[in-house]
């Protein structure tokens, strides 16, 4: 049988092992801390999150830890949604909020996104990493590679960019159905079909206003057969009312349209004419949505300006917006 003494020992030496591997690298402590997250052991994970708090890490690393290690970092995240466990649940959404900070950082960067186009056009195992980078980049990624596309000295980069275009995804639909305002028809043909490759049916008001007022034919045509990819019931009806019933998919908050989860913030793009660029507005998350509805709302009317029910969503939009917080209202609306 063990002695007073001994056990003592013993215990005072786990507590030193503990102690010392709290104070372990960055990269230590995350493993360990999605570890014993997996096994249920939440008493010594809170130790190994508190331990990645109090070392201020970079969030870009932890961003890349948590991708080296995609199915633990799953697994905190169902966690964090499930445990009863408050003070584990606070502790880890921290984290969390870490990594998300990581990933916006650097799908923002602006070095990091024109570079990545311009790797398309080097080679071909750097167009597959640059065609990550750009996926990764969303939203963000969609004014360079327009710039790029439009710049007469990089004619050479137009077909690689074009077909990676479609390839950045879901996230990529806002900024390219507010440039579909521009007037460089070649490179407004290529975003018409790049949004019949992605599929998602908030592009389809915007397409069927090409295919009711585009002067080009041939503009029209590409317009109506993104349409037909996308959902072929849609072609039989109006723009207004495609626009009227994106309205209403934001109105209610559609998965489809949520705003990317690695910031406060929701962005609102339109098409600058002057600069022949696209800008971009960030707006709360509490009432981008509602900004959205009346910004598919104010299209509805733009093109039929009788359409009841649109005005009745903007208003009741408007209200939502407004009990959300929104101070004012942005003056990009109109």
């Amino acid at each position: 049988m063990l002695n007073r003494k001994t056990v003592a020992a013993i215990v005072l030496a786990q507590f030193l092992a503990l102690a010392l591997s709290f104070g372990a690298g960055l990269e230590d402590n995350w493993n360990d801390f999605l570890h014993y997250v997996k096994i249920g052991r939440f008493d010594l994970a809170k130790g190994y999150a508190q331990a990645i708090l109090d070392s201020n890490p970079d969030p870009v690393k932890l961003k890349d830890l948590a991708r080296q290690n995609h199915y633990g970092y799953q697994i905190l995240r169902r966690v964090v949604e499930d445990a009863t466990d408050q003070e584990l649940v606070d502790i880890s959404k921290k984290v969390i909020n870490l990594v998300e900070e990581g990933l916006f950082i650097t799908r923002s960067n602006d070095v990091i996104v024109a570079e990545a186009v311009r790797e398309l056009s080097v080679s071909e195992r750097g167009k597959y990493i640059a065609t990550r980078r750009l996926y990764n980049a969303g939203e963000y990624a969609i004014p360079f590679m327009l710039d790029a596309m439009a710049d007469p000295a990089r004619k050479n980069e137009f077909v690689n960019i074009v077909a990676t275009l479609p390839k950045v995804g879901r996230d990529a639909i806002r900024p390219l159905a507010a440039c579909l305002q521009m007037d460089n028809l070649p490179v407004k043909a290529e975003v018409v079909k790049a949004l019949g490759e992605i599929g998602y049916t908030h592009s389809l008001g915007h397409l069927k206003y090409i295919v009711e007022t585009a002067q080009s034919q041939e503009l029209r045509a590409l317009a109506a057969e993104s349409i037909r990819r996308i959902d072929p019931e849609a072609a039989k009806l109006p723009a207004a009312v495609l626009f009227y019933k994106t309205a209403e998919q934001y109105y209610y908050h559609a998965e489809s349209l949520k705003p990317a989860e690695d910031a406060d913030f929701g962005n609102v793009w339109f098409w600058d004419a002057a600069s022949k660029k696209l800008t971009r507005e960030p707006v709360d998350r509490d009432y981008f949505y509602q900004l959205m509805a009346m910004r598919n709302c104010e299209w509805a009317l733009k093109v039929d300006e009788g359409f009841g029910q649109a005005i009745g969503l903007w208003i009741a939009a408007f209200f939502k917006a407004e009990a959300a917080g929104v101070e004012q209202m942005p003056a990009y609306f109109g």
